[in-house]
């Protein structure tokens, strides 16, 4: 009984791997003709069976790289057969959406991913401001689901820049809120660098009214109040920087980055 059971699952096995070895085949030359930009090949391999969301390296699918090619008649037609726009990849947890919002984006690739995967709608928006894109910031607005606190952002970035002008006024029209003002005294008194007992440092600085973060070699960034002791990256968000005031001397502050937080105390300045 046993060997007649193992006979039976040997033949099984044996019919079933030509057929999966064949789906592959087909899941890779659906892949390959999406690298070509060959829209009459894509066609037929998925008429003849060839799986739309099929995984290559790191998970991503052919999706990933239509949308890396900017090929938006390429990204209409694999979303049509059922391309899933919400996947990410296990290396850089990125999505389709991430690669069409490359440099130089096609504006009519990424408005019909984002109907497909409206979560991307904050990417959009901020890489439109940062791009200085105005098609990219209307397609945003336009889906909607935005925070406030993005929008807020945005339109602090686009404020700050002579040459966005039209964004910002676009930002104002959708309802955004620039950023709560804090005196300068307030916030000269957070000017300083800041140490982990680990030894990671972060200095503040304050320069024609405007408050800035520099953290190592990883470059300045511009930062927004959301409360009098409590700011954010004007650029990304993801990162909340909350000072500790004890009477009218601030001691420290802690950062904290999704689920993790990082008390710093403040270094005094032995220079003086």
């Amino acid at each position: 009984m046993k060997a007649g059971f193992l006979t039976i699952s040997l033949l099984i096995a044996a019919a079933t791997a030509p057929a999966q070895d064949s789906k592959q085949a087909l899941n890779d030359q659906l892949y390959e003709a999406v690298r070509r930009s060959d829209v009459a090949a894509v066609t037929a391999l998925l008429d003849k069976g060839a799986d739309v969301n099929a995984k290559f390296r790191y998970g991503a699918t052919a999706l990933f790289k239509a949308a890396e090619r900017g090929n938006a008649e390429m990204v209409k037609l694999l979303l049509a057969r059922g391309a899933d726009a919400s996947v990410r990849d296990t290396f850089y947890g990125a999505k389709a959406m991430t690669w069409a919002l490359g440099d130089n984006p096609n504006v009519e690739l990424v408005r019909v991913l984002l109907e497909k995967d409206p979560s991307s709608v904050e990417d959009v928006l901020t890489t439109g401001v940062r791009q200085g894109s105005v098609a990219l910031v209307e397609i945003a607005l336009a889906q909607g689901g935005a925070k406030a606190e993005t929008l807020t952002a945005a339109l602090a970035s686009a404020m700050s820049d002579k040459d966005k002008t039209a964004i910002a006024e676009a930002l104002k029209k959708a309802g955004a809120i620039p950023p709560l003002e804090v005196d300068a005294a307030t916030l000269q008194s957070y000017v300083g660098r800041y140490r982990t007992d680990q030894g990671a440092e972060i200095a503040f600085s304050l320069k024609e009214g405007k408050f800035f973060a520099k953290q190592g070699s990883q470059g300045t960034f511009a930062m927004m109040a959301i409360n009098k002791t409590t700011f954010r990256p004007v650029e990304f968000a993801g990162i909340v920087v909350t000072f500790t005031v004890e009477g009218d001397k601030t001691s420290g502050m802690t950062l904290k980055q999704g689920a993790n937080t990082t008390v710093y105390k403040r270094v005094e300045d032995t220079t003086k």
